[in-house]
């Protein structure tokens, strides 16, 4: 090797450490100035651990369906504003729009201390639907702005960590507020209103220090804000486009096939999800400890679910698997759920091995949503159809809720073998559905792999032909100097690759 040809080895290395450095830093300064945002979904929910305390279909003198009904009254303000939510955040920005709903949902949340019927109940639920609607989508949203797709299942599971650890706070902090005597509230009451603080300090750190996206960044300095753009450019993050292209693009959310493929996973996952969420606290008490003792109970389930769950996305981002990390949650909840099944619920004997059942059910439910979140992130491009598909899934998503929380009828307990079985039917359809998809993805980046091979005029032999991962390395680098995606397109560019 010549001098010149080292020399020109040396420099290439050496451009692609600082960029490596670069690269560090950034991701560094996303953590450090963006995560933090994710704190905005702390407090989404906390009627579960109210209704252990006694806020409950009795306390209102009616019917546990009534009361379930009013209590799944948030699920359908979710439903009907959360696309016309997202479309207002894409409108006025993340940072005027998000602490509007935060305080309007504080309020709301603080008000279910004051209701004192089902009717009322059910209002102020609907109120709370309606605020939180555009929350997770927007942070969902706004978090993919900053990062790359091999970053973005970790930074998702620290958004469900939030969201499951926030219960185990809540339930933490629910011990001692609902023991809160000496004052004309109960603690259900007190719980409440002293949740709902934290969320309204939050909006106004929002509203102060929030950005529109990496464009206008504070925390980047100009060669750090110019090389995370073009990092991401060729990922389909946020670029700025004209009003008719933005329109397309909502289009191409309605009518494209995916979206309503991932709407059917995400419906039918919200099921398990859900349910978990809202009757974690109710499937503890019944496993011998009293109302008090099941509000710590379930902080262990929590936490082992929420270190499993970011082991699982941090792999994930490594090696950038998506449906694999999922078809290996789907087991793992049908295994718990069918040992509910099976196991008397009224068997003293048995309570520890029904606890360690639903530990293992919390590790196999909640570590598939950050993945699911990044899995269809990741392989839509395009600002406006990514946060419109984000919006129907989602919305999608509530539907489930809905579900969930009809299938844990308190005349049910303590086996609750209704709302088992229809959690085991949906995570069997999630796995059919996954693979389909996984199949899907496959097939079409082979097929697209072997339209750039012909176009290029490029013969392989029979041998090679059944080698999926040489045709990809070599169709890419045909096609290494043309765009991935443009805006019109979308991920129907012919370039375009599905991550799977």
């Amino acid at each position: 090797m010549s001098n010149i040809e080292k020399h020109e080895n040396n420099s290439h290395e050496l451009v692609n450490t600082d960029h490596k450095t670069l690269e560090r830093r950034i991701v560094r300064k996303c953590d450090i100035y963006v995560l933090p945002y994710l704190l905005s979904v702390i407090d989404l929910e906390n009627v579960g651990n109210a209704t252990v305390a006694g806020y409950n279909y009795m306390y209102f003198n009616t019917t546990p369906l009534a009361f379930t009904l009013a209590v799944s009254a948030h699920f359908f303000g979710y439903m009907i504003f959360e696309i016309p939510s997202v479309l207002v955040t894409n409108i006025l920005g993340f940072h005027v729009w998000l602490p509007i709903l935060m305080v309007g949902w504080s309020i709301s949340s603080a008000t279910q201390a004051a209701c004192t019927n089902v009717t009322q109940l059910g209002i102020v639920r609907f109120l709370l639907g309606a605020f939180q609607a555009g929350v997770i989508p927007s942070i969902v949203m706004y978090v993919s702005l900053f990062y790359a797709k091999k970053e973005l299942a970790l930074r998702y599971s620290f958004l469900v960590a939030l969201l499951t650890l926030g219960g185990a706070l809540s339930g933490f902090a629910s011990y001692f507020i609902v023991q809160i005597s000496g004052s004309s509230l109960s603690g259900f009451q007190w719980l409440f209103i002293i949740e709902s603080i934290p969320t309204i300090l939050m909006a106004l750190i929002i509203a102060l220090f929030m950005s529109h996206g990496p464009g206008n960044a504070r925390f980047f300095t100009p060669e750090e804000r110019e090389y995370e753009i073009e990092r991401l450019k060729s990922e389909g993050s946020s670029n700025e486009i004209d009003s008719n292209l933005a329109k397309s693009q909502v289009k191409l959310a309605f009518i494209d096939i995916l979206t309503y493929s991932y709407l059917i996973l995400f419906l039918i996952g919200g099921i398990p999800f859900y349910a978990l969420t809202f009757y974690l606290p109710t499937l503890v008490s019944q496993l011998g400890y009293n109302n008090i003792q099941a509000q710590l109970m379930v902080i262990p389930p929590l936490i082992i679910s929420t270190v499993f769950m970011v082991v699982c996305s941090w792999y994930s981002d490594k090696y950038q698997i998506k449906a694999n990390i999922l078809l290996l949650g789907y087991p793992l909840s049908t295994i718990s759920l069918v040992g509910l099944l099976v196991t008397r619920a009224d068997n003293p004997s048995l309570y520890n091995l029904r606890y360690f059942l639903v530990i293992v059910l919390a590790c196999g439910v909640y570590s598939g949503v950050p993945i699911a979140f990044s899995w269809f992130t990741c392989n839509i491009p395009g600002q406006y159809k990514r946060s419109t598909m984000a919006a129907v899934i989602l919305t999608a998503n509530q539907i489930g809720g809905i579900v969930g929380l009809l299938i844990f009828p308190a005349t049910d307990a303590p086996s609750f073998h209704m709302g088992n079985i229809v959690c085991l039917a949906s995570v069997i359809l999630a796995f059919i559905l996954t693979c389909g998809l996984k199949i899907y993805f496959e097939l079409l980046n082979k097929k697209r792999d072997l339209a750039i091979l012909a176009n290029h005029n490029y013969k392989l032999n029979d041998n090679d032909l059944k080698d999926n991962k040489k045709i990809r390395e070599i169709a890419m680098k045909l096609v290494e100097n043309e765009l991935k995606y443009d805006e019109l397109l979308c991920d129907k560019h012919p370039n375009w690759r599905y991550i799977i």
